[in-house]
C-alpha cells in the first residue's frame, strides 16, 4: 500500500531522543531512513529504550573523520532528500557537511540541525543532555513536587517537544521544496522543544489582571487536576476528570454511596471548611473501593475516569489495543517484544512498523552497493571507515574539553515589535479551517500559522469555550483570524461549506459523530473539495471501546504512566500530574505532523485524505521507550527516587550549601573521573562498585550517599564553575519567575525565541516565538489571539459575500462580530 513519504530518503546522523524519535514518525510513513552511525554505533544504544526509537530504518557505519568515510557520506547526500544531525553548532561544518557543502552536493537536500541550544545563543556550546536543558530552560522549577525546589522531570520534556519539531521542520521544508525546487537549512533545538510546552503557562500580558494568570500559575496543587487523583483500595489510584464535556447519569457521590452530599452547585457555595470535610469524606470512601470495579461503574455513568498505571501496563489498555498502538516486534537482541505502534492514523496511506532496531552497520554492504561502489571498494570500506565492528573512540580525562562557560544572563529592555511577513513562508500557500475548541484541537493550527499557513478560526457566536480559561486560550490561538459562526443554522452551514470548498485543511477536535451531525465531516468536506486534508483530534480515538467518549489531558497522563512515574509512585508517593498539559499538546502536535504528511502525499499524487490522532495516543508516545520482553516483563527502565531528584547518581539534582541546587550529567567514564577530582573523592575511582557506568547505576544509592554531603559543603555557583573547568556537564536550575526570566532574556529575544504582539484589549502579549528556523522560507508570528468574530466581516468579504449579506447574517445571529464598545465586549467575554 502507498505511504505518504514514498520516495523520500532521510539520512539520520542524530542521537539522543529528539532526532531518532522525530525521524521515526517519518520512517513509519514511508521514508527510507538510513541511520549513519559513528564507529561503535550511536552512543544511546546503551539505553534499551532506544530499541523503539531506532526501529524502522537501516544502519551503516561511516567514520566522518576519515577521507573514506566522507566519500561515503558524500555519496549518501547525493541520494538523499533530508539529512538530520544533532551536533553542537559548528561541528557538522567541521566534519565537512554543513549547509553550504550539502547544497553543493545536492541542491534539493534539506539539512535538519537539532542541537541542544540555538546557534548564536550564549549557551550554544554547553552540553546538551535533556536534564540539563530541563534545568537551564526553567522546566524543573515550573513543576511542583513532593518537596520544595526544582523537580527532575522523569519524562524528558525538552527532547519530547523537539521530537515533534524535527518532523514539522522537515515536512514544511519538503512542501516548500515542492514550489521552489530547492532544499534549505532548517534548525530547531532542545531549548525550543522545552519552550513548546510553556504555551499555556508562560505569558507576559500587559493588560492582564491576577485572575488572568491565576489558573495556570505555579502553585500547589500543581494545576487544577492534581486534586482529582484519588487513592483506591490496595494503594491503587485513579484520575477522575472534570470538564470533559460528558453529562454524568449519576453523580460521583451517588456512585460512591455517600449519603446527604450536596450537589455540585450547592457545594461551591459552602464555606471552605465545610467543603474540606466533604472532600475528606470522599477521599476516605474512595479507599474502600476496588479500582477496576469503580472505574467500570463510573464509566457506565458517563464519568471520564482512568486508572493511574505504570507505563508497562499501557499496552494492555483496551484503547491502546484498539488504536493499533500495541504491536509485536521481533528484535534481534531481545526477541519478540511488545512496543508502541504508529500514533498518527492516515486512513488512505497508513503507517506501519517496518522492522526492529538494526544492528550497528547491519545494512552497510547493501547501502554501499546501491550507491554504486564496486565489490573491491565495498570490501575495503567495510574493513575501514564503514567497519560495523570498529570500537567507539575513547574519551579520557586528559582530553575531555572544558564546558563552555555561561555568559552573564541579561534582560531585554526593548520591546519586540511585529516584523513584516517574509515574501515566502514554508506553508504560505496553505489555508487551514480550525473548527477546534479548548487546547488539543486549536494548538496544532496555531503552530501551522507560525509556519506560514493562513488559519481561520471558526468558533461559535458565543466564543470558544476555552476563552474563559485566559492563559490556556491565549496559549493556542495566536496567528489566527476569527469567524464567529453558528454552523447549526442552515445559513451558517452554507457559509462553512463555501470556506471548506477552497480550504486545504479542515482541523477539528469534536467527539465522534458530532461533525457528521453538523454537516462538516470528511464526507461533506470531500464533496466540496476532493483533495481536502481532514483531521480530527479525538480524546480516545476513532474506534471503540472508548471512541465515543470525550476526555481531558490528565486522563491520558494517568493511563500512559506519566503520573505514576512523575510522582515516583513506586516509592510510596502519590502520582503527580504534569502541569504543562502534556497530552493536549502531544495530540495537537501529532495531528499537524499528520496533516503535513498528508500534504506531502498530496503534493506527490494530488490526493487528499482523512486522518486522526488522539489524546490517548499522545500520552503513549511519551512512554515510547517502554517495551515488554518475550515473557511480558518490562525492561528495567530508570525510575525517579522518592525525592524526585533524578534517575541515577550521576544524572540528577544535588542540593548545595546555599540551599540551591545543581544538576549534573556525568555519564561517561572520563566525566565521572573529572567529577571525583573536583569533589575530592578520587578514592571512588579505585572502588570496583563504580568502575563502569553500569556498575555505578547498580550501586546508585551508595554513590549518592558519598556525593550528597560533599555537594552540601559549597555553593551551587562554586561547584558549577569548577565542574565547567573540568569538563563535567552541569547546570544550575533556572527559576523563571512564571516565565518572565525566559521571556525577557536578551538572547531569546534577539534570536526570535520570544514574540510580542499587540492585543486589541490586553495590550502587549509576550509568548514563546519561533520554534523552527528556516534559512529560505522563515516562519512568522502573524498576530495575537483574536477577539470573538474579530475578522468575520473581513473573511466573508474575501469569500464573496456582499455587504448586505453580511449585515443580514449578523442581524440574524448566524455570524457575530465584536461589539463596538470594547469595554462591553470585555465584560461579556473576558471576565
Amino acid at each position: 500500500m502507498a505511504q505518504a513519504l514514498d520516495g523520500i530518503r532521510i539520512l539520520d546522523l542524530s542521537w539522543g531522543i529528539a532526532g531518532p524519535l522525530g525521524v521515526l514518525l517519518l520512517a513509519e510513513h514511508g521514508a527510507d531512513v538510513i541511520k549513519v552511525e559513528p564507529p561503535g554505533g550511536d552512543p544511546l544504544r546503551a539505553y534499551d529504550g532506544a530499541v523503539v526509537w531506532n526501529r524502522s530504518r537501516r544502519s551503516i557505519v561511516a567514520d566522518l573523520r576519515t577521507d573514506d568515510g566522507r566519500e561515503v557520506m558524500e555519496a549518501l547526500v547525493r541520494s538523499a532528500d533530508v539529512v538530520v544531525e544533532s551536533y553542537r553548532p559548528g561541528v557538522i561544518d567541521r566534519l565537512g557537511f554543513g549547509a553550504d557543502r550539502i547544497a553543493e552536493l545536492n541542491p534539493r537536500c534539506i539539512l535538519m540541525s537539532v542541537p541542544a541550544y540555538p546557534d548564536g545563543h550564549r549557551w550554544a556550546q554547553r552540553p546538551g543532555y535533556d536534564a540539563l536543558v530541563q534545568a537551564s530552560s526553567g522546566q524543573m522549577w515550573e513543576q511542583p513536587g513532593w518537596r520544595m525546589g526544582p523537580i527532575f522531570l522523569h519524562m524528558p520534556m525538552p527532547s519530547m517537544g523537539t521530537a515533534y519539531l524535527v518532523p514539522l521542520g522537515i515536512l514544511s521544508a519538503l512542501h516548500a521544496r515542492h514550489t521552489t525546487g530547492r532544499g534549505q537549512h532548517v534548525r530547531t533545538s532542545l531549548f525550543q522543544g522545552a519552550l513548546l510546552y510553556s504555551t499555556q503557562i508562560w505569558q507576559d500580558v500587559e493588560g492582564a489582571d491576577a485572575q488572568f494568570h491565576e489558573l495556570m500559575g505555579k502553585s500547589w496543587p500543581p494545576g487544577i487536576h492534581q486534586q482529582m487523583i484519588f487513592e483506591c483500595a490496595n494503594g491503587e489510584y485513579l484520575h477522575n476528570s472534570v470538564m470533559s464535556g460528558l453529562t454524568p447519569t449519576a453523580s460521583q457521590d451517588e456512585i460512591l454511596g455517600i449519603q446527604g452530599a450536596p450537589d455540585a452547585l450547592t457545594f461551591m457555595t459552602l464555606p471552605v471548611e465545610e467543603r474540606e470535610i466533604w472532600n475528606a469524606k470522599r477521599r476516605e470512601t474512595f479507599k474502600d473501593w476496588d479500582r477496576s470495579e469503580l472505574v467500570e461503574l463510573m464509566r457506565a455513568n458517563n464519568h471520564a475516569v482512568e486508572p493511574v498505571i505504570e507505563a508497562s501496563q499501557m499496552f494492555a489498555h483496551p484503547q491502546t489495543i484498539a488504536n493499533g498502538l500495541t504491536v509485536h516486534v521481533d528484535d534481534p537482541v531481545h526477541g519478540r517484544t511488545t512496543q508502541m505502534g504508529v500514533p498518527i492514523h492516515l486512513l488512505s496511506t497508513p503507517g506501519e512498523v517496518k522492522g526492529p532496531q538494526p544492528r550497528v552497520g547491519e545494512h552497510g554492504e547493501e547501502i554501499l552497493r546501491s550507491l554504486g561502489f564496486d565489490d573491491a571498494r565495498v570490501a575495503a570500506l567495510l574493513a575501514g571507515a564503514c567497519n560495523p565492528t570498529a570500537p567507539a573512540p575513547e574519551h579520557t580525562p586528559s582530553t575531555a574539553p572544558t564546558v563552555a562557560p555561561r555568559l552573564r544572563r541579561h534582560s531585554a529592555p526593548a520591546r519586540v515589535v511585529d516584523t513584516p511577513a517574509p515574501a515566502q513562508t514554508a506553508l504560505g500557500d496553505i489555508t487551514v479551517l480550525d473548527f477546534g475548541q479548548y487546547l488539543a484541537g486549536p494548538f496544532g493550527p496555531m503552530i501551522l500559522s507560525d509556519l506560514g499557513a493562513t488559519v481561520i478560526k471558526i468558533e461559535p457566536v458565543t466564543g470558544d469555550g476555552m476563552r474563559l480559561a485566559s492563559k490556556p486560550f491565549f496559549g493556542c490561538q495566536r496567528g489566527k483570524r476569527s469567524l464567529a459562526l453558528n454552523v447549526k443554522d442552515p445559513a451558517g452551514l452554507e457559509v462553512a461549506h463555501r470556506l471548506i470548498g477552497t480550504a486545504d485543511v479542515v482541523h477539528q477536535n469534536m467527539t465522534r459523530g458530532v461533525a457528521s451531525k453538523l454537516g462538516i465531516d470528511y464526507a461533506a468536506s470531500r464533496a466540496l473539495r476532493d483533495d481536502i486534508i481532514y483531521c480530527n483530534t479525538y480524546a480516545y480515538g476513532l474506534p471503540d471501546p472508548l471512541g465515543h467518549f470525550g476526555g481531558l489531558d490528565p486522563l491520558y497522563q494517568a493511563n500512559s504512566g506519566l503520573e505514576f512515574e512523575a510522582g515516583a509512585t513506586h516509592t510510596g508517593n502519590a502520582p503527580l500530574y504534569y502541569r504543562f498539559g502534556m497530552c493536549d499538546a502531544s495530540n495537537a502536535l501529532l495531528s499537524i505532523v499528520g496533516v503535513l504528511l498528508a500534504l506531502q502525499h498530496r503534493d506527490a499524487t494530488g490526493e487528499g485524505q482523512e486522518l486522526w490522532t488522539s489524546l490517548h495516543d499522545g500520552g503513549v508516545i511519551f512512554s515510547s521507550d517502554m517495551w515488554l520482553g518475550p515473557d511480558g516483563t518490562p525492561w528495567n527502565r530508570p525510575r525517579l527516587d522518592q525525592d524526585l531528584q533524578g534517575i541515577d547518581a550521576l544524572y540528577r539534582l544535588y542540593r548545595t550549601q546555599d540551599d540551591d541546587w545543581i544538576c549534573i550529567a556525568a555519564r561517561r567514564n572520563d566525566e565521572f573521573a573529572a567529577l571525583c577530582t573536583v569533589l575530592g573523592t578520587t578514592e571512588l575511582l579505585d572502588d570496583a562498585r563504580f568502575a563502569s557506568q553500569a556498575s555505578r547505576s547498580q550501586h546508585r544509592r551508595q554513590l549518592e550517599a558519598v556525593l550528597e554531603p560533599v555537594f552540601r559543603t559549597r555553593a551551587a555557583r562554586f561547584w558549577s564553575r569548577k565542574l565547567d573547568d573540568a569538563g563535567v556537564p552541569n547546570e544550575i536550575p533556572v527559576d523563571t519567575f512564571d516565565g518572565l526570566q525566559v521571556l525577557h532574556d536578551a538572547d531569546n529575544v534577539r534570536l526570535g525565541l520570544v514574540a510580542e504582539c499587540e492585543h486589541a484589549l490586553l495590550g502587549l502579549t509576550r509568548q514563546f516565538g519561533n520554534l523552527i528556523d528556516f534559512s529560505e522560507t522563515p516562519g512568522r508570528i502573524f498576530g495575537p489571539a483574536p477577539l470573538v468574530g474579530q475578522h468575520s466581516r473581513e473573511i466573508l468579504d474575501e469569500y464573496g459575500f456582499s455587504g448586505s449579506e453580511v449585515d443580514d447574517l449578523i442581524a440574524s445571529g448566524v455570524v457575530a462580530e465584536p461589539d463596538a464598545d470594547l469595554v462591553q465586549y470585555r465584560a461579556r467575554y473576558m471576565n
